[in-house]
This record gives structure tokens, C-alpha cells and sequence, in this order.
């Protein structure tokens, strides 16, 4: 007998591992963005205070806030440039490897779920694919059908118009 669970768990841990990279690379470009956040705002504070003080002697005060100023942002902006990136080859290898995995586990899940209701149709001599609209086996329903009408008048009334249908 065909069995599709070894199938469905190759589904799901393909699915997962696809889920779990996912995740990873969102939780790094997260991280990443924090930090450029956090680093913006300890340079805003730190940095500016120091430099200020350090320009302020030799530009004033007006000129060196734009100095620091301008600088902390470039540094804000590489960071978040930074976080931003485009991902490596080997990131982008990484995921198609992973959805390769998947749809070829999706495949085999389906042609196992094919087979699988191919054989519950033949064993059912035909009514599960007579129920699905499938006419694959209908001969072997038809005959059936046609048996049992032509031994009961009453059961001819409700067999016939199901079989003048197909």
C-alpha cells in the first residue's frame, strides 16, 4: 500500500527550513537596523558633545554644531545603507535551494496523493471518481448500474437518468 506520510513530513521540514532561513535573515536585517538606530542616537549624544566642544573653540559654536551634526548623520545613513544590502550568491543560492527542495517535496506529495486516490477509486470500482466527476472507470460503474436497473423496475426509475447523464 502506498504511504504518503514519509512525503508529508519531507513537506513540512522543507517548509520549515524555508520558514526558518526566512526568519533568520528578517531577524538580521532587524538587528542590523537597531544597531544603526542605536548607533545614531549614542553618536548624536556622545560624539556630538565631544566634537562640539572640540570645534567650538576653533569655529564657534553655530559652525561646529554643523560639522557634528552633518557627520553623525552620514554615519546613521552608512548604517542603515549597511542594514539594506543586497544579499551575498551564497544567500541567494541558500534560498533557492530551499524552494527547489520545497516544490519537489510539493510534487512528490501530490503524485503520492494522486496515486493514493487512484487506487481507493479502483478499489471503490469507480465511485470516488464517479462522485469527482472523473470517468476514468466508469465503464465498471455503468455495468453495475445497468445490472441493478435491469433486475428492479423500481430501482431502473432512480439508475437510468444517472446514467443518461454521462
Amino acid at each position: 500500500m502506498l504511504e504518503p506520510t514519509p512525503n508529508m513530513r519531507r513537506l513540512a521540514e522543507a517548509e520549515y527550513l524555508r520558514i526558518e532561513t526566512e526568519a533568520r535573515k528578517l531577524t538580521q536585517r532587524f538587528a542590523w537596523t537597531a544597531i544603526s538606530i542605536l548607533i545614531g542616537f549614542l553618536a548624536l549624544a556622545m560624539l556630538a558633545l565631544a566634537v562640539f566642544f572640540a570645534l567650538a573653540n576653533a569655529y564657534g559654536n553655530t559652525l561646529a554644531a554643523l560639522i557634528v551634526g552633518g557627520a553623525l548623520a552620514l554615519l546613521a545613513l552608512a548604517s542603515i545603507l549597511f542594514a539594506q544590502r543586497k544579499p551575498s550568491r551564497a544567500a541567494l543560492l541558500e534560498a533557492d535551494l530551499i524552494n527547489r527542495n520545497v516544490e519537489d517535496a510539493r510534487r512528490e506529495l501530490q503524485r503520492d496523493l494522486a496515486a493514493f486516490e487512484k487506487r481507493v477509486d479502483d478499489l471503490s470500482f469507480g465511485l470516488l471518481g464517479l462522485l469527482k466527476g472523473s470517468a476514468g472507470t466508469l465503464p465498471i460503474v455503468t455495468l453495475v448500474l445497468g445490472l441493478l436497473a435491469a433486475v428492479s423496475p423500481s430501482l431502473r426509475r432512480i439508475i437510468m437518468p444517472i446514467l443518461k447523464k454521462e
